[in-house]
């Protein structure tokens, strides 16, 4: 049997050291930078979601209010009272998007601990405030599969998340992160996600109440009961019902981003990196905010 001479055989072992070393030192540097880059994204796809869902609620309340104003004309006082009653209900909804906010606030606290862990293996605050963020969003999702916002499917759905698979050479802190919470962050987006989707519907339908009632109310009623004090005032008015008419469509980007977020997170937590999600994410998170801004100016 032929032998390498002793010294080739240690040199050989030595390249095939520094080889293997290189390589586990540039998978755990590209590692860092994805866990960097997708922290990011979802530290910005939160606090889009919070402004979005700022304005959504602030045009849930005006809907309702455009509805109990058209439904109250005509009663008597007693019967304003019990109709004021009646639409109590819609605080209900607006706790319900105000906890979906705090949940959206939260996955923006562990995206941001998770690249603080990132830029630090051995930040042992940032480690504490991922599993705080997590446990407390993990909370709040229970509560959330509640909303009646959901339809009985939709809550199925959230029940059905399975566990996720963490794969890959990874070494650290954000090893053992997800090991330790990459399943229960990936059910809370999915939470997010089917919230969003509900939310869409519920936005279409209070925008349509604006346009339609808000119209009847400062456009139609006044010209056909020739009461029309400000020509000028109604002219605008009318002119803004007729070329800017609410949409909710743009809504849609908020689940898209939702979705994207996800499958970047399950393609890091199975060791790879999804960079196409990760930047059609941000596109999304940019129009997000856009939405946000033109849903305040269609409020009444």
């Amino acid at each position: 049997m032929h032998r390498l001479p002793k010294g080739r055989l240690v040199a050989d072992r030595l390249r095939l050291g520094a080889s293997l070393g290189a390589a586990l030192l540039f998978c755990s540097c590209a590692t860092t930078e994805h866990a960097r880059q997708l922290a990011t994204a979802g530290a910005a796809y939160g606090r889009a979601t919070d402004t979005l869902l700022e304005a959504t609620r602030e045009t849930a309340a005006d809907a309702d209010s455009a509805r109990l104003l058209s439904e109250a004309r005509g009663l008597s006082r007693e019967e304003r009272r019990g109709l004021l009653e009646k639409h109590a209900s819609v605080s209900a909804t607006l706790a319900d998007l105000a906890r979906l906010r705090r949940h959206a606030r939260l996955l923006t606290r562990y995206f941001e601990a998770l690249g603080r862990l990132a830029e630090n293996d051995a930040d042992t605050a940032a480690s504490d405030a991922t599993a705080d963020a997590a446990a407390a969003a993990n909370r709040l999702g229970a509560e959330l599969t509640g909303s009646t916002l959901l339809t009985s499917a939709e809550r199925d759905l959230i029940s059905q998340t399975a566990a996720l698979a963490v794969e890959g050479a990874r070494r650290g802190a954000i090893e053992r992160e997800l090991k330790a919470r990459a399943g229960l962050i990936d059910r809370e987006i999915g939470v997010q996600q089917t919230l969003l989707d509900a939310v869409r519907r519920k936005v279409r339908a209070d925008l349509e109440s604006l346009a339609v009632l808000g119209q009847e109310r400062d456009v139609t009623r006044p010209f056909l009961d020739d009461a029309v004090a400000d020509p000028r005032g109604w002219i605008a008015s009318r002119r803004g019902y007729l070329l800017s008419p609410p949409s909710a469509d743009a809504l849609k980007s908020a689940s898209d981003a939702a979705s994207k977020l996800r499958s970047a997170w399950r393609a890091f937590a199975a060791g790879r990196f999804d960079e196409v999600a990760r930047s059609t994410l941000m596109t999304d998170v940019e129009t997000m905010v856009s939405y946000a801004e033109a849903v305040r100016k269609v409020q009444p």
